[in-house]
């Protein structure tokens, strides 16, 4: 594991708050893997394939509507674990996590996260941590979602990718406007806004943060 930077993974909060004894059983038995940009790591209905975590890239987790339109549930930067409910539960993945350009991943099997925890049964509840951790962002993001205007969802949410693309949020209008929960003419609409207002400049396929602080301020309403 000398090519993993672990300072990166431990500066996460559920990572990085586990003891130091049950991160070394996990580093243990994880393997990295290389995947190419749209490559598929596990797809929604798969039985579970274990633990992931980026170590570089971005893994952008999708699901589809009842419609059949692609929404996109959350996208996954460098230093962040994922798949963490299937692998618990054992029950059927509820999304496709796909990488999103060349990506670096750290990866612990469904048999090796056994075997560190059959040697440390704490990480079951360490697992369990990271299932309640997400779900909370999920809750909150619902909660303002249900309060906020739709200014402030759509500045929530271009930080959110932005800080997951260095300043470059590379993403269709159909899966931001999944992401706000809006129509793509209404996120068009106020995408165009921000780009007169010199908040964001609009090329294909990308939306570019001009003013982060302005941005923030009106997430903040």
């Amino acid at each position: 594991m000398r090519d993993v930077d672990h300072d990166m993974l431990a500066s996460d909060s559920w990572f990085g708050g586990i003891p130091p004894g049950r991160r070394a059983l996990l580093l243990r038995e994880a393997r990295t893997e290389r995947l190419a940009n749209g490559a598929r790591i596990y797809g929604s209905g798969d039985p579970p394939n274990g633990l992931w975590a980026v170590l570089d890239g971005q893994v952008r987790l999708k699901s589809l509507s009842t419609n059949g339109s692609e929404l996109l549930a959350l996208i996954v930067r460098p230093g962040t674990w994922f798949g963490e409910l299937s692998t618990l539960d054992g029950h059927p993945r509820p999304h496709d996590a796909i990488a999103y350009g060349p990506t670096s991943l750290l990866h612990i099997a469904m048999p090796a996260f056994g075997r560190a925890a059959a040697a440390a049964p704490e990480l079951y509840r360490d697992l369990g941590l990271l299932v309640c951790a997400h779900q909370r962002t999920a809750l909150r993001f619902i909660t303002q979602s249900i309060g906020q205007s739709i200014r402030a969802r759509l500045a929530q949410a271009l930080l959110r990718a932005s800080s997951a693309s260095a300043g470059g949020v590379n993403i269709r209008q159909e899966e931001l406007a999944a992401v706000v929960g809006i129509a793509r003419q209404t996120l068009n609409r106020h995408l165009k806004r921000f780009e007169r207002d010199g908040l964001v400049a609009i090329s294909y396929a990308q939306v570019v943060i001009r003013d982060v602080p302005r941005l923030q301020g009106i997430a903040a309403e």
